[in-house]
């Protein structure tokens, strides 16, 4: 099985014990940002959080694409003309990772984790 696959995997287990997970993903970046929230005070449907999520697990499951680094680098220039600094923007990674961890609880895996770090650091570096 493949790192996308493990993640997929992982997601499931997600689902099943908690959900959709943009909720804790957003509630953990504004306990870990607080500057970052009055930035969404527009997206009062969530739809932008829900895309935000979406760019992340997308750029998961194909980290090397083309589409991937290319949509990364680009969005990484686009937040920081919204005030978000490039260590911010990347650490979102980190923070769905992390948050999808909680959410799983005891049906997380060492292999869902190795996959996750493995796939951030492949697009975060093939971004730059």
């Amino acid at each position: 099985m493949n790192e996308a696959e493990i993640i997929s995997q992982s997601l499931e287990a997600v689902a099943e014990r908690a959900g959709d997970p943009a909720p804790a993903v957003f509630a953990r970046l504004f306990a870990e940002f607080p500057q970052a929230e009055p930035r969404f005070a527009r997206d009062v449907n969530g739809s932008v959080r829900g895309e935000m999520l979406a760019m992340v697990l997308n750029c998961l499951m194909d980290p090397g694409g083309p589409y991937q680094l290319h949509l990364v680098r680009a969005e990484r220039l686009n937040h920081d003309g919204f005030g978000t600094p490039s260590q911010e923007f990347d650490r979102f990674f980190g923070v769905v990772h992390e948050t999808c961890r909680d959410l799983a609880g005891p049906d997380w895996t060492a292999e869902y984790d190795t996959a996750w770090r493995a796939q951030i650091d492949r697009v975060l570096q093939g971004s730059q």
